[in-house]
């Protein structure tokens, strides 16, 4: 993946997060992992979103936004800077990943998207079905617990 291509791709991670597309925006993230796996700022970026509040959400002020914006374009502009650093400094230690790990992410991926598409329907019984499928891949994945949080305040929100 070139620089340019992964930047288009976090302008449009950008703007879904501006629009309050979190999940959206979480996809977008996920397919830019699978490409440059080795790029730590994604991750981050991953589950920066996936703790972002509501705009629903009692948490959410304008001030909020404001300054997770900043930080939105930060870790956009240290994901560049780490593809760019590693893309000059091209070695036997940076591999391409092997295709049974793009495999497991395209998994993980697929079961992310299974939940988001529960909650919008506020299945949320199912989503976390879907969450939990996540960690016979991953058993410490760290965005799959911030869903099951944010499944659970959802799912708390909805009984009121």
């Amino acid at each position: 993946m070139s620089i340019d291509s992964l930047q288009i791709i976090l302008r449009e991670v950008q703007q879904e997060v501006l629009r309050h597309q979190y999940a959206s925006a979480l996809k977008i993230i996920r397919d830019a992992k699978i490409i440059d796996l080795h790029n730590i700022y994604l991750s981050t970026l991953e589950q920066f979103v996936a703790k972002l509040p509501l705009s629903s959400s009692k948490e959410f002020s304008q001030e909020l936004a404001m300054e997770n914006e900043q930080i939105l374009s930060l870790l956009i502009d240290r994901s560049l800077r780490d593809q760019e650093r590693r893309t000059s400094k091209r070695s036997d230690r940076f591999i391409a990943p092997d295709e049974r790990t793009v495999m497991l992410e395209k998994i993980k991926n697929k079961y992310f998207q299974h939940a988001d598409e529960f909650i919008e329907k506020k299945e949320y019984g199912r989503a976390l079905e879907d969450i939990q499928r996540v960690y016979f891949f991953d058993p410490l994945n760290f965005v799959a617990k911030e869903y099951e949080q944010k499944i659970a305040q959802l799912a708390e929100l909805n009984k009121k």
